[in-house]
């Protein structure tokens, strides 16, 4: 899983390629096949640790954060920060793999965490119950559209600019959520 996830971090998924990752490790390209059935279950399981790793940093970000307008922001601020702080995994879990998730529950699962950190915020900001999972649902879209755009090089935020510019960018997406 380590040469795995190395690889995606360095050139990306479409760099993972079985008989490289054997010889990474040290291993004949078949061992890799006692632990993983085949590439399509080794992928689900690298997106999946990227899901964890990221709704990790959320939840260290709102820690100490108020449910609410706070807590969005700050998961907010962490969702840039994971993916200005590892592009390429960014890219590989929230772009074709998650519609594995329906084939493969745990990275399902992870994805629904990772949505309900959202809903919980929304939740906190009084807005009615049966809305919360559809807001949650457009900020995280916007916010993946957000920081793609800026891995992209799209936007043009100058670094020492950015944790300003992504603060101010999630409080003006709750705001119109609400």
């Amino acid at each position: 899983m380590e040469a795995t996830l190395n690889r995606i971090e360095t050139g990306g998924a479409n760099a993972i390629k079985l008989r490289d990752l054997a010889y990474d490790t040290g291993v004949n390209h078949r061992a890799i096949y006692r632990h993983f059935p085949n590439k399509e279950t080794l992928l689900a399981d690298a997106a999946e640790r990227c899901w964890r790793e990221f709704i990790r940093r959320m939840r260290v970000a709102i820690a100490d954060k108020p449910q609410g307008e706070a807590t969005l922001v700050a998961a907010g601020v962490a969702m840039f920060e994971y993916g200005r702080d590892n592009p390429n995994h960014f890219h590989f879990a929230t772009g074709a793999y998650p519609s594995m998730g329906i084939r493969f529950p745990r990275l399902e699962a992870a994805i629904r965490d990772a949505l309900q950190i959202f809903a919980t915020g929304f939740a906190g900001t009084g807005l009615a119950p049966d809305l919360v999972v559809g807001h949650a649902a457009i900020y995280i879209a916007a916010l993946h559209g957000i920081v793609s755009q800026y891995l992209h090089r799209r936007l043009r935020i100058r670094p020492e600019h950015a944790p300003a510019w992504i603060n101010s960018t999630c409080t003006m997406l709750v705001k119109g959520l609400k």
